[in-house]
């Protein structure tokens, strides 16, 4: 059977709409050659994603083995995370700014450097601070992952 006018029309624009949105990525999706400016966008995802309660975000860009060195002290893993940003009567951030950010890629790895200033209810006690925090990255499967994280409080004169 023959394809009218208007058929090949139909499935010319199906096949536009289908490229346009193969081609379109999400916002955390890595430029193909910018792994910096991926890394980035990443941190002021991370952020915006604080600020949200988005615990997916951190389901899907952390490594399974993912730990973190926190300001406080203490060693935190990604379930110990994903629980902590669950309980949301104990853990919410109020406000978060990033500054100072510097990314170094090395190959499949990065390290990202930056200042945080935040106030957050943590474990249901408020804190507001600044830190400092090297964030390390890796390449798994073609996309960048967020390894380890660790965190130094800045004292204030």
């Amino acid at each position: 059977m023959p394809i009218t006018f208007l058929g090949r029309a139909l499935i010319a624009g199906v096949a536009a709409l289908a490229m346009t949105m193969i081609s379109a990525r999400p916002a955390n999706s890595e430029p193909k050659d910018d792994p910096i400016a991926w890394i980035t966008q990443y941190e002021n995802d991370a952020a915006a994603a604080d600020l949200a309660g988005d615990v997916s975000f951190y389901q899907k860009n952390l490594t399974d083995d993912w730990s973190d060195g926190m300001s406080n002290g203490q060693f935190q893993t990604k379930k110990e995370l994903i629980s902590d940003l669950t309980d949301k009567a104990h853990n919410i951030t109020f406000h978060e700014t990033l500054a100072n950010m510097k990314v170094r890629v090395y190959g499949d790895t990065a390290v990202a450097n930056y200042t945080e200033t935040y106030d957050a209810l943590t474990s249901g006690k408020r804190v507001a601070k600044t830190i400092i925090t090297t964030d390390t990255f890796v390449k798994v499967g073609g996309q960048w992952k967020l390894a380890a994280a660790h965190s130094s409080a800045v004292g204030h004169p």
